[in-house]
């Protein structure tokens, strides 16, 4: 350890003289790995790496300007005594002109490793006898990370030197890792073409090395329970890098003793279920009998409701309590300034469960009359959740007129109501045309309408601009006018902030606020008999609405710069559009959002050197507002709002 003041050079320096530099730290956010694992990696191998430090602004001190978190690591470490306080650190001091450059290496220069590569050195170490846990500490890393690593070990040793070449990407070669199978892996890598190596799902990949097994996440999965599909001899498969909980990524590979189960537990509760009742009828999934079709296939009849118990009503009655206040927090919430989204959000997640449990009540305060059951049944299916879904009061398709004939029946004894209450589908009757023959019938009207407006170009003109101007300034959805022509319009204000303030901004406002005037609206302000409007105009009216509704439609904003013509310098050539008529350097604008550097450079260009050569001087407001000036009328845009000379060919 040094005694003296070091200027430059490697060395080691106490950590009650090193402090955390602020003028000089590049990465302002702290990082995202968790401290405790640096600093126990630290405490097992020591500072591997040397932190950078310039000298501070008080004698002895020195500032960490690269290696923060190895600063605080070692700060963490002496609290609890793993670092004395005698014991120097391993620093390379610098000269302040280099303190940003040091932290910006640090943070953006360095490449993190690569996972093969840390996989391999993880191996190596298990290899020499080190536990995961060893392997963890020394890397600074969490346990789990390390034991994803080594799954790697279940991959053929060609797939990871695919990854290596960039050939797939780390989530595909840790699909590959499902199956322990190297022969199978391989077979499969082999199907896959470049594009596919490339740009594979790793879900389809895990799908097919597991024969295209069910998942936990199945209905019939959740029904039944893992348990008692092990317990029957069922086989699973349960992906390593899956997080916990994660059902999709444990692969059932026996359906059939899953469905069997399913089937076997099911029978063992429709006794209960359909008691009472003229049939029941179960599936194990919506899908295999049509039942999530009841309006369509089966008709049913509708239970008559009846008053709640004692029990059930004090249940509503304190449910609605809590409805209600916490309906009212929501309410005084949406009414105060600045409300606390948050908060509402967490009410809203409260209330819904509250009102699912009132409704279910009253659901269940009903009966069906003893006739209903004589001719109605049950319907149950296991639902996405894996819960029985249960439908009473079912009618098949034939019952239909029985049970209309009991509707008739009780009506015709003069009852004030009937003693079923029944909704039926209506019957399937054979359409007059059919699907194939109206798509030729109307392909052929298109035609003929297509022909006709042809030759008519007046109101060709005047049904464009009607069905145009109902896109851009009506609301809502409106169906048009029989055009297959529809408007793109790229959202100006999003990307340019400073637009709304803009010449061109006011410019096509104006002119929007003059045709929402000429055009006939309804009480509420918005257009209508828009068509009727267009016929009676003359062509110029029609044309001058054209254009504003053209002009809106204009695109061409990009990301990145371009070294070519585009297709937006192509319509502002032909038009003649003159860019330093409409827009000017300005804070908002432009000068607010580049370096000192380009300030001075955009004032040079546009002002000249001398103009420029005050700005050195000054902070960045200061300098803005001088360049504001500056170049005043002096007609400069940056090189993005240039126009670019296009292809002769493309403006001919």
């Amino acid at each position: 350890m040094t005694t003296d003041m070091p200027t430059a050079g490697r060395t080691e320096i106490l950590p009650k003289s090193l402090i955390l530099s602020d003028r000089y730290q590049a990465r302002k956010k702290p990082g995202q790995k968790p401290l405790a694992e640096l600093a126990a990696s630290i405490a097992a191998q020591g500072l591997l790496q040397n932190l950078v430090v310039v000298k501070g602004k008080k004698r002895g001190q020195y500032e960490a300007v690269a290696g923060g978190r190895r600063w605080a690591a070692i700060q963490l470490l002496m609290q609890d005594g793993r670092w004395p306080a005698d014991r120097p650190v391993p620093v390379l001091i610098v000269p302040g002109t280099q303190g940003l450059d040091a932290s910006l290496a640090e943070n953006i220069i360095r490449e993190d490793m690569h996972p093969v590569d840390e996989f391999r050195a993880f191996a190596t170490l298990l290899e020499q006898g080190a536990t995961v846990d060893d392997v963890a500490a020394r890397y600074g890393k969490d346990p789990a990370f390390v034991r994803g690593r080594m799954r790697l070990a279940h991959v053929a040793p060609e797939l990871i030197q695919a990854y290596q070449n960039d050939e797939m990407s780390l989530a595909v070669l840790m699909a590959f890792a499902i199956t322990d199978d190297h022969d199978r892996q391989r077979e499969q890598w082999a199907r896959m073409d470049a594009w596919d190596r490339k740009n594979a799902n790793p879900s389809s990949i895990r799908h097919r090395l597991t024969d295209e097994a069910w998942t936990a996440d199945h209905a019939l999965a959740k029904y039944v329970g893992l348990d008692a599909y092990e317990a029957a001899g069922g086989r699973m498969t349960r992906d390593l890098f899956a997080a916990d909980g994660d059902l999709q990524r444990i692969y059932l590979h026996d359906p059939d003793i899953l469905q069997g189960i399913a089937a076997d537990k099911m029978q063992a509760e429709l006794a209960r279920l359909g008691e009472g009742w003229a049939w029941i009828e179960a599936v194990l999934s919506a899908g295999e009998a049509g039942w999530t079709g009841y309006s369509n296939k089966y008709g049913q009849v509708h239970a008559e409701p009846r008053a709640l118990t004692k029990a059930e009503a004090a249940q509503v009655k304190a449910l609605t309590k809590k409805i209600d206040a916490i309906a009212g927090q929501m309410e005084a919430l949406e009414d105060a300034n600045g409300a606390d989204e948050e908060t509402w959000d967490r009410l809203a997640q409260e209330l819904e469960p509250l009102r699912t449990q009132r409704t279910a009540i009253t659901n269940a305060a009903k009966v069906w009359p003893d006739e209903a059951k004589k001719i109605a049944g049950v319907g149950v299916y296991i639902d996405r959740s894996g819960a029985l879904d249960v439908t009473y009061g079912l009618i098949r398709p034939e019952d239909r007129r029985a049970v209309q004939a009991a509707v008739q029946a009780a009506e015709g004894e003069g009852c004030d109501t009937p003693a079923l209450r029944t909704s039926l589908p209506a019957p399937t009757t054979r359409p007059a045309y059919s699907e194939r023959l109206m798509r030729q019938l109307t392909a052929n009207k298109v035609a003929a309408v297509a022909a006709d407006l042809a030759g008519k170009p007046a109101i060709a003109l005047a049904v464009l601009v009607a069905q145009l101007a109902q896109d851009q300034l009506g609301k809502g959805y409106t169906r048009g006018f029989g055009l297959g022509v529809s408007l793109h319009t790229e959202p100006i204000d999003t990307h340019a902030p400073d637009y709304a303030d803009s010449k061109a901004a006011k410019t096509m406002g104006g002119l929007r606020r003059h045709w929402l005037d000429v055009l006939p609206t309804d009480e509420n302000g918005h257009i209508t008999d828009v068509l009727a409007w267009a016929l009676a105009q003359d062509q110029q009216t029609l044309v001058d609405l054209l254009a504003f509704i053209v002009a809106g439609t204009v695109q061409g904003i990009e990301s990145h710069a371009l070294d070519h013509a585009t297709p937006l310098d192509v319509l502002a050539t032909t038009a003649g559009t003159d860019l330093v008529e409409w827009w000017e350097p300005t804070g908002p604008s432009f000068l607010q959002h580049v370096s000192k550097g380009m300030i001075a450079q955009a004032v040079t260009d546009g002002a000249g050197a001398d103009a420029a050569l005050p700005l050195s001087a000054m902070k960045k407001p200061a300098a803005v507002e001088a360049a504001t000036l500056a170049l005043a009328g002096k007609r400069w845009i940056p090189e993005p709002m240039r126009v670019r000379s296009p292809d002769p060919a493309l403006v001919a």
